[in-house]
């Protein structure tokens, strides 16, 4: 009486069968991708405008300025939507935060929402070339983009903060807008300072931008230059490449004359031990 054998199951076919349903997953975010980051795009710059006018052209009592606010709530909702959506899609789960962390904030902290402006020149966004956003097209162009963005919005943030304080400085755009210069820059001349708590935070911060968009503007200059003008191999590479070049001059010679190789032909890697 024969027993059944049991059949060991292929290890191919499982790992197939596990990556197929990431490999589906990763599609569909790809898919979502294409389709709402240009939307998100347009309706972040859209909200810039309006919450631009709403802080430069204060009016809390009209009509259009409570339409703003409205607007600015519905945005923040379907910003949070999209947020979600993506993080069911994300094919690991811990490096979401970190892969999307400008979106997090803004959806996490709704003040920041104007800055979400920024992803209108990241890949798959409405500003890009030859599939790489603008603001990954270069250190020059990162630098000047984002120090305008962070700057404009970072001006109206605090306006926004210090323009009922009765001892504030920084009560009208222009002024805002010097001193978010100043800060950025890391100069602070003194002239006008934030005094509400809110304020300063938003200060801080900007002092924070300022220092990171200097750190990684030097950074990508400095491999653009090594990039361009690479460093000339060793005296030592230089022999060792000209020995490799005569032993093979050596071996195709024996091996058109029909002699036994004397010379081992020349290897790529490092023989094991």
């Amino acid at each position: 009486m024969t027993t059944p054998t049991q059949s060991t199951p292929d290890p191919t076919i499982a790992a197939t069968d596990t990556a197929a349903p990431a490999d589906t997953q990763a599609q569909r975010l790809a898919a979502f991708t294409r389709v709402s980051s240009p939307l998100m795009s347009v309706l972040a710059l859209v909200y810039l405008v309006v919450y631009s006018l709403q802080g430069i052209f204060y009016d809390p009592q009209a009509t259009w300025f409570r339409w703003g606010l409205a607007f600015g709530a519905v945005l923040w909702v379907i910003f949070a939507v999209d947020l979600a959506i993506r993080f069911v899609l994300w094919p690991v789960k811990r490096t979401f935060v970190r892969k999307n962390l400008l979106d997090t904030i803004t959806v996490l902290v709704p003040q920041f929402r104007a800055l979400r402006a920024l992803r209108a020149f990241n890949k798959n966004s409405i500003f890009k070339s030859k599939g790489k956003g603008v603001l990954s097209g270069g250190a020059v162009t990162t630098g000047v983009l984002g120090t305008a963005i962070v700057v404009w919005v970072g001006s109206i943030m605090v306006l926004n903060a210090e323009r009922l304080a009765p001892s504030a400085s920084i009560k009208n755009f222009p002024d805002a807008l010097w001193w978010a210069f100043e800060t950025i820059t890391t100069v602070g001349y003194g002239d006008f300072t934030p005094v509400t708590w809110v304020g300063r935070g938003y200060a801080v911060l900007i002092m924070f931008v300022g220092i990171s968009i200097v750190g990684v503007v030097s950074a990508s200059l400095a491999a653009t230059l090594v990039k361009q003008n690479p460093s000339p191999p060793s005296p030592a590479q230089e022999v060792l490449d000209e020995l490799a070049e005569l032993k093979a001059m050596v071996a195709s010679l024996q091996a058109t004359l029909g002699v036994k190789p004397t010379v081992p032909p020349p290897t790529t890697e490092p023989a094991s031990a």
